[in-house]
């Protein structure tokens, strides 16, 4: 059976964080399905010029960008290094917007496709835009928040930092640091941040799935090694 931070809330792990032995075996899971989904990605080496300024060339690198950065993001979580793992996390986020934004093929998406090839920058907000109209503005706040959630640790509020910091004696401040004490890293933030990267490899796994960089077999496949069960939930899938 599979770990079951796959579908954890943060916040629930967030409260009770003490789960060593799923979180070493989400972990294991993790690593196993996005080198597989990397794997994948890097069959399409070599198949894109440098002045080439297509979809497809971009759907691959904004994919291969958000595997690598998962797959740097759960090797900090392992290591207990967090901080830079929400930034890490906030980028996904904007890729695979981003790249629903581009399939939307618009002729608005198809002209920010344009300006991201001459290296303009596409807001968050433009794909949340594009969210409102598809699936209404409900969708949208959501989103929104989910976004808000993680810039405000990229953003260095206090929240963010102080979640770098343990309470000694008498209430006194305590800068966590893994070089004197990996014991000392707080569970709750790292317990947290493991659902917040499971959820992420369920968005690139459906992102991937609207791909044609890889077929629903093996998309299937991986998922089914990974959760031991051939018979594979829909959500694993596609979302």
């Amino acid at each position: 059976m599979a770990s079951f931070v796959w579908g954890r809330s943060p916040q629930e792990a967030y409260r009770n964080p003490y789960e060593w032995d799923a979180n070493r075996q989400f972990a294991k899971e993790a690593e196993l399905l996005l080198h597989g989904f990397f794997e994948t990605l890097m069959h399409k080496n070599m198949c894109f010029g440098r002045n080439e300024n297509s979809f497809e060339k971009a759907e691959r690198m904004l994919l291969t960008d958000s595997s690598d950065a998962l797959i740097e993001a759960l090797g900090n979580l392992d290591n207990k290094k967090h901080r830079i793992t929400a930034r890490l996390f906030r980028d996904v986020v904007e890729n695979l917007d981003l790249l629903t934004y581009f399939r939307a093929d618009t002729s608005k998406s198809r002209k920010s496709l344009e300006k991201w090839y001459q290296g303009e920058f596409i807001p968050h907000r433009v794909s949340r835009e594009y969210l409102k109209e598809t699936d209404g503005e409900k969708a949208r706040k959501e989103r929104s928040r989910y976004y808000q959630e993680l810039s405000a640790f990229t953003h260095r509020t206090f929240k963010a930092l102080g979640d770098s910091y343990a309470l000694g004696r008498g209430e006194m401040l305590v800068y966590v640091t893994s070089t004197q004490s990996r014991i000392m890293v707080l569970p709750h933030t790292l317990s947290a941040y493991y659902c917040v990267l499971a959820d992420l490899i369920l968005q690139l796994s459906a992102s991937l799935s609207k791909s044609n960089l890889i077929t629903s077999k093996q998309l299937t496949e991986y998922w089914a090694e990974v959760l031991k069960d051939d018979s594979v939930p829909r959500r694993f899938v596609q979302i």
